[in-house]
């Protein structure tokens, strides 16, 4: 028997696959389904506070909101985090480490933009060091406005962003490739 039929014909009672065919069994099943509801119950999030925007991200963590009941909890280290909230104003100089903060969390991953100077650049608008159009550079997942946005909006938008994750909607998904 020589190798070519070894490598191109089914090895009887042997069930072979790739990693695209698992990936696609993966997106088509309801495993999917049971996997997506594990990740919108259990978001670990980075808070990149610039601005004004971080004492509202501090107060929705404290016990009067509590974030931990829905599953969201705050972590300090990009790679235990899943969704990074980008918060105030974003500069050029702070850019590149903003870059690989996000590259550092693992897939999949979200980002929240909270706040008018991160979505748009509120009253540094067209300022020489401030970055405009952030969803240009990162895939933003929910959008928060305000200036700054009450601690309950964060929570409305943690909740939008988990009712996109049940829906498969996120951009997030893109974990399989």
């Amino acid at each position: 028997m020589d190798m070519e039929n070894i490598i191109h014909n089914e090895i009887p009672g042997v069930i072979t696959t790739t990693s695209q065919g698992i990936t696609e069994f993966l997106k088509t099943t309801k495993i999917q389904d049971l996997i997506n509801w594990g990740r919108k119950n259990s978001l670990w999030f980075m808070a990149q506070a610039m601005g004004c925007c971080g004492v509202e991200i501090i107060v929705t963590g404290m016990s009067p909101m509590d974030t931990d009941r829905f599953g969201i909890i705050p972590r300090n280290s990009p790679r235990h985090a899943d969704v990074m909230i980008i918060s105030g104003y974003v500069t050029k100089k702070y850019l590149p480490a903003l870059k690989r903060l996000w590259d550092q969390m693992p897939a999949p991953k979200w980002i929240i933009c909270m706040g008018d100077c991160s979505i748009s650049g509120g009253p540094f608008y067209e300022s020489y060091s401030t970055v405009q159009n952030i969803d240009k550079i990162f895939p933003v997942d929910v959008y928060i406005p305000g200036c700054p946005p009450r601690p309950e909006a964060l929570i409305q938008g943690f909740l939008e962003l988990q009712k996109k994750i049940a829906a498969k909607k996120d951009k997030g998904t893109a974990y399989m490739r």
